[in-house]
């Protein structure tokens, strides 16, 4: 008897994705709980285990979206033992019996062009009824040679679709602050010692500038909430985001109870959680919720910039770059660090007065360093 495998859902929110690479070749047997494929979601690329025994057969594209729940292979007791042809998802009956046949219908001289062209027939739609004829095949090839766009993964797609729809949706609005940091980067190098000695690594800025973002969300709950089916919810809890650039993708990843965590313990979680995310190791639930997101661009040079908000979070603090700058000290001018931070809120949740005392609240915490110690 066949045992189908499907597309797991490996998070709340997924409802699609796609196999990245199948890790057992048609033909192999296949243990339950061996590593079958990998397969990637919006958030995360990871390996996913067979759910039954038996020989592989019938395996779905790589790289092709399909919703959570459709079948992407087929196991069977006996190795050449026929299984079941997988049809597209939602196609047609049309699909269907092509899919079946392995043949699209096609005239001769279409044929023999998409021959002598080294296109695939079955990569061509017909303009025209259900019949590929010669002019399909040569728009087919002139389409082709026209553009030179690599298609995107599919991570990156997703993110942009989710990416578009923040910002349709959400009426993002921005407030921005120059904040002193000498004194931040004097207490950050007199911790650097202690650091590497319990943690074993050195602390970074994002370290305090995300344990200044949780203290601000537990100081202000009115932020901590987002947007849901025409009313405000607010979180019970805090948990504070960060942005990790993998190897393929821009991920979110969530430190959660930010706010209960010292500074030493939240950059030690931060560490963990950086680097499981570009190895490609993250649980889908260490990417879910979260009641705000940094993203610091100040490693890569960056002075400010506007963010994204990260739905269906309410507000994305940006940091930039902690450089040496003139700063006005009384009735004169001198030079000393200073780092820029852009908050972008959605107008649903909250309004400028309280989008303006959040920032204050964050930015006190970073001219006044020692009190992320406490």
């Amino acid at each position: 008897m066949a045992h189908e495998i499907i597309m797991p859902q490996l998070g709340l929110t997924m409802t699609e994705g796609a196999v990245t690479t199948w890790l057992k070749q048609p033909g192999e047997r296949i243990e339950k709980g061996e590593m079958l494929f990998t397969v990637e979601t919006d958030k995360v690329e990871m390996e996913v285990e067979s759910t039954g025994t038996g020989f592989l057969n019938t395996v779905s594209e790589p790289g092709k979206m399909v919703p959570v729940g459709s079948v992407i292979a087929v196991l069977t007791e006996k190795l050449g033992e026929p299984a079941p042809v997988m049809a597209p998802v939602n196609g047609t009956a049309e699909e269907k019996s092509i899919a079946a046949s392995g043949r699209r219908p096609a005239s001769p001289r279409a044929r023999a062009l998409a021959k002598s062209l080294g296109i695939d027939i079955l990569s061509i739609t017909p303009a025209h009824g259900a019949r590929i004829v010669e002019e399909d095949v040569k728009n087919a090839y002139a389409l082709r040679h026209q553009s030179t766009a690599e298609p995107l993964p599919a991570a990156r797609r997703i993110t942009a679709e989710r990416m578009t729809q923040s910002f349709e949706k959400a009426p993002h609005f921005y407030l921005g602050v120059e904040v002193r940091a000498s004194a931040l980067v004097k207490l950050r190098e007199e911790l650097q010692e202690t650091a590497q000695r319990r943690l074993g690594f050195r602390i970074t800025y994002t370290d305090f500038l995300l344990k200044a973002l949780a203290g601000a969300l537990r100081a202000e709950p009115g932020i901590n909430a987002y947007w849901e089916n025409g009313a405000i919810v607010k979180h019970n809890r805090v948990d504070v985001g960060f942005a990790v650039q993998s190897e393929s993708a821009l991920l979110v990843v969530v430190i959660p109870k930010a706010d209960e965590l010292s500074l030493f313990a939240l950059a030690s979680k931060r560490q963990e959680l950086t680097q499981r995310a570009r190895a490609g190791k993250l649980q889908p639930a260490e990417m879910q919720g979260g009641s705000a997101t940094l993203s610091n661009l100040g490693t890569e040079g960056v002075d400010w910039f506007q963010a994204i908000l990260n739905p269906p979070q309410s507000v994305i603090l940006a940091a930039g770059a902690i450089a040496k700058r003139p700063l006005a000290v009384e009735d004169r001018v001198e030079v000393g660090h200073s780092l820029i931070l852009t908050l972008s809120a959605d107008h649903r949740v909250l309004d400028g007065v309280a989008g303006a005392r959040f920032l204050s609240a964050i930015r006190s915490a970073i001219e006044h360093p020692h009190e992320l110690l406490v």
